[in-house]
């Protein structure tokens, strides 16, 4: 991913909330069971910030970063309808991304 492609994705992710406010669950459930991309954009919005920290604070070169990133959200569209939590999706993703 290019670096301006990923500062795209980031920027995205920071702005507004999705057309409803549901809790990390329902999205992934949503997203699990549909394929529901707002769901999984949502997804995105709420924790890639906090994904690329954990990706940036661990790998110093900025590529191995980009590609830390995009395999944790790559290991979530694989892995949806088996996170037993939903409500800890932050938390698998965190876990993932480490």
């Amino acid at each position: 991913m290019s670096s301006s492609t990923l500062t795209l994705v980031l920027r995205h992710a920071g702005g507004s909330a999705g057309p409803d406010a549901a809790p990390d669950a329902d999205l992934l459930r949503r997203f699990a069971a549909t394929r529901d991309e707002p769901a999984f954009a949502e997804l995105l919005r709420r924790h890639g910030p906090m994904v690329w920290a954990a990706c940036r604070h661990l790998l110093p070169a900025h590529a191995d970063a980009e590609d830390a990133f995009q395999a944790t959200f790559l290991a979530l569209t694989r892995a949806a309808g088996s996170i037993r939590r939903g409500d800890a999706v932050g938390g698998w993703l965190h876990g993932v991304a480490v």
